[in-house]
């Protein structure tokens, strides 16, 4: 590690590489810390609703986005009474503007990896609220985390209340695809969400489904009362534990941080 950087960012996922790029934006020093020093495969968010500033020339296209019922529907659906705030159809039904999350992330990696100011080391997981102190000797003026806010937590007794649900799909089926969302409240498909964006197909279940097909168990992010190391500005849906936070979101929030 070098002996002085600016900003320590945990994790190098889309939201963790958006923050990085914010920070050198304004001339400082990043150092990214991540369990791996390989790109990240996760993209829950499936598209960015907004271009990371730098990036705007990757691919976008329009989303249509649809609702079967209603949305108390859909809510109880997914969520049985686990959550009574906002769902997704509520905000996002009709058309609206996506850009390519994939290709973001991959121009981000490149962009930071070629970038003398943008530092990467891969540390081990952190577990029980215990940062590495390696990067505190680091001094730097901030710290952001994406990483899932349980890691940061070590006290047993904050709540993060979460959903689990089953998801099988960020399967490329080729560029036929329409660029479209179905949500769906009915009880006639047992699936609440089938996604087709930039050729890329996701199907989420909120019940493990019969038709035996293969599926990923993965926990939601809704809400926390953890308040653990106040230090640390948490970004991102799993840095902060909170339900529909969007990674376009990272870079106006890591600017306003920092100026």
């Amino acid at each position: 590690m070098s002996g002085h950087v600016d900003v320590v960012i945990l994790g190098c996922g889309p939201a963790g590489l958006a923050a990085a790029e914010a920070a050198i934006s304004t001339g400082r020093s990043v150092l990214i810390a991540s369990v791996t020093d390989q790109p990240s495969t996760q993209y829950g968010c499936q598209y960015l609703h907004a271009p990371i500033p730098g990036h705007e020339s990757v691919q976008h296209t329009t989303v249509g986005y649809h609702l079967n019922g209603t949305p108390e529907q859909y809510r109880k659906k997914v969520y049985g009474n686990k959550w009574e705030g906002k769902v997704s159809p509520e905000d996002f039904v009709g058309e609206h503007e996506a850009w390519d999350i994939r290709a973001t992330y991959h121009s981000m990696w490149v962009s930071l990896h070629d970038n003398p100011k943008a530092e990467f080391v891969k540390i081990s997981p952190i577990k029980g609220g215990a940062i590495p102190y390696d990067l505190y000797r680091l001094h730097p003026t901030h710290i952001f985390s994406t990483i899932p806010a349980p890691g940061l937590c070590y006290i047993k007794s904050h709540e993060f209340l979460y959903h689990t649900i089953y998801a099988n799909g960020d399967t490329h089926r080729g560029t036929d695809l329409t660029d479209s969302i179905v949500c769906d409240g009915t009880d006639e498909v047992e699936w609440y969400r089938n996604a087709c964006v930039f050729g890329y197909r996701t199907t989420e279940w909120s019940k493990r489904p019969t038709n035996g097909a293969h599926v990923v168990v993965v926990a939601k992010p809704l809400k926390t009362n953890c308040g653990c190391h106040q230090e640390v500005h948490k970004l991102g849906r799993y840095g902060k534990w909170q339900k529909s936070y969007l990674v376009h979101q990272v870079w106006p929030e890591v600017m306003e941080i920092l100026k």
